[in-house]
């Protein structure tokens, strides 16, 4: 396979598993480091977009064109197009303010299922001092973390810049969400779906989310959070 088909396959999938890709990165450090970049990026985008959908969204859209449907039959042409551009404003606003859910579980619950094998099988050997310098921009540092570092970069958490770490321990891999603290958003205590089990903490401005597989033992790691993490 040729440089340009190695590229082309990634560009079309980053996330694929296929054994002949595997082998050139693993031969070539510069593949290697470009199918790793391509991966993050993937990453950082699918961070970007994740947005949990209302489950009322369809009544919303149906109670908007009502709306609509009866202003126009009482109003007059000339005034249509004011009417339709500010019910419109109206609509887009509301929507958007509404696919903000409260609960920074359930969207820690969605990223995970969204990039279960981004977060297995990505391994950027990140050393705690470059996780540190990511981490005090939002306020901490860590004096000491329980395992490698994996994965350390930003992504947009419910709309506000946040840290996503995939980290090393001694029951395997956990990803921790660090997420800045607003009014608006609430981290519960503990949250969990069919495949992962999740735990918060508040410390200071910061709300940490902590998630794993059901079978793994988070409460550990969160008391080293709470003891390693220094606020600025």
């Amino acid at each position: 396979m040729d440089d340009l088909e190695f590229r082309r396959r990634l560009y079309a999938d980053p996330n694929r598993q296929d054994e002949e890709l595997r082998q050139i990165a693993e031969g070539d450090p510069a593949q290697n480091a470009f199918w790793q970049e391509l991966r993050a990026l993937d990453q950082q985008l699918a961070c970007a977009i994740k947005v949990p959908v209302p489950a009322d969204l369809a009544e919303r859209l149906l109670l908007q064109q009502q709306l609509k449907v009866h202003r126009s039959a009482r109003r007059q042409r000339w005034q249509l197009g004011l009417v339709a551009s500010v019910a419109l404003l109206a609509l887009g606003l509301f929507l958007v303010s509404g696919q903000r859910s409260a609960d920074l579980g359930e969207h820690a619950l969605a990223h995970m299922a969204h990039e279960q094998d981004f977060v297995a099988h990505i391994d950027e050997q990140i050393t705690l001092d470059a996780l540190n310098t990511k981490l005090a921009a939002l306020g901490g540092t860590l004096s000491d973390i329980p395992g490698e570092i994996y994965y350390a970069n930003y992504c947009h958490f419910e709309g506000v810049r946040s840290l996503h770490v995939v980290m090393g321990s001694d029951q395997g891999r956990v990803t921790l969400f660090v997420i800045p603290s607003q009014s608006q958003l609430t981290l519960p205590h503990q949250f969990a779906n069919d495949s992962y089990l999740g735990l918060g903490l508040d410390k200071g401005p910061l709300h940490l989310a902590l998630v794993g597989t059901r079978e793994q033992q988070l409460q550990p790691l969160v008391e080293r959070l709470r003891s390693d993490l220094k606020l600025l």
